[in-house]
């Protein structure tokens, strides 16, 4: 792996103006997640490297297609051949419709989809639940029912909502994220 010498400028927007906040460094003073800059760089370039080729993805096409023809014969091995035939077959193609067409009585099709709509509106009975499926419904329905992080919970406020919405972001980018907002920081990348 080279080793890659890079530069950044850690800015934020301060009153409509960007400002720098710590003097250039390079990549080895720099850590990210618990590593350094320069490490992290190195493990993206590597995953990169890892990549498909043009010849793995010409080989795993031509197995597709070779899963999608599965042993048709020449003659019929492209759509439009496929197509060709029916074409020229018509009452063959005609006989099997039909065929398809006649599996599903109308009558038959009509109940079933009674019954689904049967099914959706009906509400399910206290005396259909399991003991303990009827256990957790009726302390929920008495206000009995609590989580592990209650507290946690309770403690969220639409003041604290509010404040993490309005959390600055942080960018990492060569160019000027369009949407730097004020008190946002920026990492601007730069060539070592």
């Amino acid at each position: 792996m080279p080793n890659i010498a890079k530069k950044a400028i850690l800015r934020a927007k301060v009153a409509g103006v960007l400002t720098d906040l710590m003097v250039q460094t390079n990549a080895e003073n720099v850590r990210v997640d618990g590593t350094t800059l320069s490490a992290k760089l190195a493990e993206l370039l590597a995953a990169v490297e890892t990549r498909p080729t043009g010849e793995d993805m010409d080989t795993a096409i031509s197995q597709a297609i070779s899963g999608l023809i599965n042993g048709a014969p020449e003659t019929y091995d492209t759509l439009k051949e496929i197509a060709d035939y029916i074409s020229t077959h018509q009452e063959a193609a005609d006989a099997l419709n039909a065929a398809i067409g006649g599996k599903a009585d109308a009558a038959d099709l009509t109940a079933a989809v009674a019954r689904i709509a049967a099914l959706e509106a009906k509400k399910v009975a206290e005396a259909d639940l399991a003991d303990d499926l009827k256990a957790k419904v009726n302390a929920a329905a008495q206000g009995n029912h609590s989580h592990e992080n209650k507290t946690v919970l309770d403690g969220i406020t639409a003041e604290k909502t509010a404040a993490w919405d309005g959390k600055s972001k942080i960018h990492y980018a060569a160019a000027e994220p369009a949407d730097l907002a004020e008190g946002d920081l920026w990492v601007q990348l730069t060539e070592g």
